[in-house]
């Protein structure tokens, strides 16, 4: 590797990967820009330019500024006019005493005409007298320019630069602005969050197209304002997607019991049997309301398959990250629980369960009860969730020391704030696997408050002595 190679920060290795993927990508104009930019900090300008070129309006979206050969056919058309200019100098200097008797000779010849035409009739043009019922005016409906955001991976650069160039080819309404914001992702995951970090923002124009790419992450970006507002855009957008996958998940759950979902989300919060969900979340009912009209919409089957109908209709994409209902999954191999919808992990708690004395397979939670056997300091702490009908569970523990470790007897302990939340994120009928080498190692957990609905009440169950493994 050369000096210059090591300033940049670029090897050679990268560069000539990058050579063989615009070899094989020509397309990429993306990667056109990238290789251009690693030309430029080596002081290789013409190769610089070359790559700039083939860039197009990638190039002119980052570096506002026309590409290089526009910029050479312009310098070269301003030379060619001041040699045209030089040579014009001379023959204007003829022309000004020419123009000048001419001008002269024009206003003479203006006085006599005015002089004379002045009983003429006007010759200004003749307005066309208008039905008077073609003159209604009709007032056009403001519509609502609508925000789009897409979701990227962090550090996916060759993914959002190929976002971005599709985004900068379609056509949108006018004055309409669009976000490119990232989330962090681990292994085959992507990890969710509901303050993705805004990257780009896009602005089209009259012209229905984007004419305007701020890169929102850069040090010297002067945008704070705009940065501002972009986070608060992304959160909004990633709290709706959010309570939307919820609801969806409620009424995808019902069917998986068996049970008609009600139109009411009241309805699934009673007490115990019937605790579908912890509580109400109030943010959530005009989702769930949504959720329930789409189902109405599609026929309203009454099995497991209406929920599936449900989420066809509405498939993950960048605009829609998520692709399925809740569902748990327990990893044994790196005491993992995780709550997950499609590949986006919600949650991912550190659990302790019963090595091979916890099975492996496919449950569905089908009893959710509160302080079981009365107390929320007992063995099975302050929340339960039942497997199918079975004696395993996932359930608090009065033995915290346990997360990581082989001590049940089978069934999955959590720690009291993290079972507490999974308690009021999930309902009754979530799908739940237990398996081996499939989760992340890294915990995904809220740093702050975690997720809590007003619970309610007598959701115990003092009429029988829970035996869990």
């Amino acid at each position: 590797m050369n000096k210059r190679q090591e300033d940049a920060g670029f090897s050679a290795k990268d560069q000539a990967y990058m050579k063989k993927y615009v070899e094989s990508h020509p397309d990429s104009r993306m990667a056109w820009y990238l290789l251009g930019k690693e030309y430029e900090r080596m002081g290789e300008l013409n190769k610089a330019r070359y790559c700039f070129n083939e860039a197009g309006d990638i190039y002119k979206a980052f570096e506002n500024e026309p590409l290089p050969v526009e910029m050479e056919a312009e310098a070269r058309e301003k030379r060619q006019q001041i040699v045209l200019w030089k040579q014009d100098k001379k023959r204007r200097q003829k022309l000004i005493m020419r123009t000048i008797a001419t001008a002269l000779f024009l206003l003479i010849m203006g006085t006599i005409l005015i002089t004379s035409d002045a009983d003429a009739p006007s010759m200004s043009p003749v307005k066309q007298v208008a039905d008077p019922n073609d003159m209604v005016e009709v007032e056009k409906p403001n519509v609502a320019v609508q925000d789009h955001i897409y979701l990227s991976v962090k550090g996916a650069a060759g993914k959002q630069g190929e976002l971005l160039a599709k985004l900068l080819q379609e056509r949108i309404s006018a004055d309409a602005s669009s976000l490119i914001v990232e989330q962090d992702a681990a292994e085959r995951w992507k990890l969710w969050t509901q303050q993705p970090q805004p990257v780009y923002a896009l602005q089209a124009t009259d012209k229905k197209r984007i004419s305007q790419v701020t890169q929102l992450q850069l040090a010297d970006c002067e945008c704070e304002e705009e940065r501002a507002k972009s986070k608060i855009k992304a959160q909004s957008w990633a709290e709706d997607q959010e309570r939307m996958m919820q609801a969806r998940s409620i009424l995808s759950a019902v069917l998986t019991l068996g049970k008609k979902p009600p139109s009411d989300l009241h309805q699934l919060a009673a007490g115990y049997p019937n605790n579908t969900i912890a509580g109400v979340d109030k943010l959530l009912i005009p989702y769930y309301e949504k959720a329930y009209a789409e189902w109405k919409a599609f026929g309203a089957p009454l099995t497991e398959k209406g929920g599936e109908e449900l989420w066809k209709e509405h498939p993950a994409s960048s605009t829609h990250p998520f692709g399925g209902p809740l569902r748990i999954v327990v990893d044994k191999a790196n005491h993992r629980l995780a709550l997950i919808s499609g590949d986006q992990i919600l949650r991912n708690y550190e659990v302790g369960l019963g090595g091979k004395r916890t099975p492996e397979g496919e449950f569905v939670i089908s009893e959710k009860v509160v302080n079981p056997n009365g107390s929320a300091t007992g063995a099975f702490g302050s929340r339960g969730m039942t497997l199918s009908d079975t004696l395993y569970a996932i359930h608090g523990t009065d033995e915290p020391e346990s997360m990581g470790q082989d001590q049940s007897l089978g069934c999955v302990r959590m720690l009291r704030e993290d079972v507490e939340e999974l308690f009021d994120l999930v309902p009754m009928g979530t799908k739940v696997t237990i398996t081996s080498g499939v989760l992340p190692d890294e915990k995904h957990v809220p740093e702050g408050d975690r997720y809590r609905v007003p619970l309610t009440p007598k959701q115990d169950n003092p009429h029988k002595i829970y035996k869990w493994l």
